[in-house]
């Protein structure tokens, strides 16, 4: 039987708001630094900055004054709607957009490629650029300008530190570099004793995350192999990746290019 503070947990849990990957709220110093590189690029002088995107909020019901402009991160699974209906609509937008889907809507907007990596309130790391109709006849233009300013945010950011150690102590990480690039390996039990810390650590306060375990000589030497292996793994697939297929044009599309170059004359 559970228990009832189980029961109750699970209870409340029924009403709580289920989190998408649409609720990917933007940090207050990434949002200021798109706005400020925004105002560099376009005159937004008396435009009033909008942001409807907000839980529970229906961003067809919120009043968009003349001359405001939309800045803000919509739900990405809605990304194609909200474009169109702004565009129909004819009010002016900056949105965040998912990096890799930027192109598939064919409509009469600018796709601003910054292909930055932005941690998102909820901790989602989302390939971020960016959709405007504030940039005329402009079909896409990249911005590395404004992927330097958002990666600057990513270096100030307190990193988590990073340890390495040596082949005799066995982590979790370790066995799961050799099952992600096809790596099989046990370790026996009877070559190898439990640690949650080095005695190198104590001094320091520190601990093996996740704890771990030390091993025989024998068995050291296995891991190294194992590992030296799983990276050549990697590095293999990396290089298979590489090599991409090469499409062809078709007669009909080198039609519609012959002429596109002729209006361009």
């Amino acid at each position: 039987m559970k228990k009832p503070q189980e029961d109750y947990e699970a209870f409340v849990a029924k009403f709580e708001r289920k989190r998408t990957s649409d609720d990917c709220y933007t940090p207050p110093e990434v949002y200021d630094i798109v706005l400020g590189w925004l105002s560099e690029q376009v005159d937004l002088a008396g435009a009033q900055i909008i942001r409807p995107f907000w839980p529970d909020t229906d961003y067809k019901q919120v009043e968009y004054p003349d001359g405001c402009v939309v800045v803000d991160n919509p739900p990405f699974s809605r990304f194609v709607e909200i474009v169109r209906w702004y565009l129909d609509r004819g009010v002016r937008f900056f949105l965040f957009a998912p990096h890799t889907t930027i192109f598939n809507l064919d409509a009469p907007y600018t796709r601003l490629v910054c292909g930055a990596s932005v941690i998102y309130e909820n901790g989602a790391e989302v390939c971020t650029s960016f959709a405007s109709n504030l940039f005329g006849d402009v079909l896409a233009m990249s911005v590395p300008d404004l992927n330097e300013r958002l990666k600057a945010v990513g270096r100030n950011k307190n990193p988590l530190p990073r340890y390495s150690y040596p082949s005799h102590v066995l982590t979790f990480y370790d066995l799961a570099r050799c099952a992600r690039h096809g790596v099989a390996i046990s370790i026996p039990r009877s070559e190898a004793a439990f640690v949650r810390r080095l005695d190198s650590q104590q001094a320091a306060k520190k601990a093996i995350y996740g704890s771990g375990f030390l091993l025989s000589d024998r068995q050291a030497a296995r891991m190294e192999a194992a590992l030296l292996e799983a990276d050549r793994h990697k590095a293999e697939k990396a290089a298979q990746e590489i090599e991409a297929h090469a499409w062809a044009i078709s007669d009909r599309e080198r039609a519609v290019i012959a002429e596109l170059s002729k209006q361009a004359q």
